[in-house]
């Protein structure tokens, strides 16, 4: 997909600036795909690839103060985060344990729009596995459930895994 396609998620204002970091930050192509569920809840998935690990290390667009189109401010999501911190007690503080459950939580990060949101609630999660940063978009009139967006997050990770 073009790179200014995928950009429309982002507010306007932040689009040149991201385009220029893509196209000289070792971008080599974006994969797309979306759906929409029965109950009006919208999931995009975005696969970023690029030249080399280092490359997506670099993108800034899978941050907490990403400004994506429809949601201002994002914070942590509060459930991902209680999980992450769960797991890291029950493995100890080495992280030396290894396994479906904790790369899933570990290797990926989650963010939902802060409160007050819009018309509708924008989840946001970003998985990144060697040289591809996926990012999976959830929104829904009123409020976006949180485990439809863990299970596409946890699925994408496995996939990329």
């Amino acid at each position: 997909m073009p790179v200014d396609t995928f950009l429309e998620e982002y507010q306007a204002g932040e689009r040149e600036k991201l385009k220029a970091s893509l196209v000289n930050g070792g971008l080599r192509q974006i994969a797309g795909r979306g759906w929409t569920t029965p109950d009006g809840t919208r999931t995009r998935i975005y696969l970023l690839r690029f030249h080399g690990s280092g490359f997506v290390d670099a993108f800034k667009g899978c941050t907490i103060s990403t400004g994506l189109a429809n949601a201002s401010v994002l914070e942590a999501d509060p459930v991902w985060s209680e999980v992450k911190r769960s797991q890291r007690n029950d493995l100890g503080s080495d992280g030396s344990a290894s396994g479906p459950s904790w790369r899933s939580a570990h290797d990926a990060t989650l963010y939902q729009e802060a409160k007050p949101t819009g018309d509708e609630q924008v989840r946001f999660g970003c998985v990144q596995s060697g040289d591809v940063q996926a990012l999976v978009l959830q929104t829904r009139k009123g409020q976006a459930p949180v485990v439809p967006l863990h299970q596409t997050v946890i699925l994408q990770s496995q996939l990329l895994g």
